[in-house]
């Protein structure tokens, strides 16, 4: 899953299922706001404010996503700040780091990742407490 090339400037070519459309934030691009979409995202630059993607999301190792982060599946080689939640799988590369909260059904994190946060693994939504 965690496709980074070393380029730093173009998207991954050739990646992914045939017909898979890959949205590109470069390195030189800063968004702010709602991201919203039903596309595979890389990130290269700086996204701030919310993303909710139906597919795959990635962050390259030198992109910044300060954000809370809501996908399919999520890899970061780069730095998220935020809490972070996938339907399938998290994947904090050896260059990542992420400062929050992971909820996904299986997480990978790579020896040298910094990881500062909680870990949910469960399946579904927590039973609420009797309150006191």
């Amino acid at each position: 899953m965690a496709i980074f090339g070393k380029s730093g400037g173009t998207a991954p070519a050739g990646h992914g299922e045939p017909g898979v459309r890959i949205s590109f934030i470069g390195a030189q691009m800063r968004f702010k706001g709602e991201l919203l979409g039903d596309e595979d995202v890389l990130v290269e630059g700086r996204v701030e404010g919310r993303v909710k993607i139906s597919r795959a999301f990635r962050v390259g190792p030198q992109g910044v996503v300060m954000a809370e982060v809501a996908a399919a599946t999520v890899a970061i080689a780069g730095r998220v700040v935020g809490n972070v939640s996938a339907d399938e799988r998290v994947e904090l590369l050896p260059t990542g780091i992420l400062e929050g909260n992971i909820q996904a059904p299986r997480i990978v994190i790579g020896e040298g990742a910094r990881f500062t946060g909680s870990i949910d693994m469960g399946g579904g939504t927590a039973e609420p407490s009797p309150s006191s």
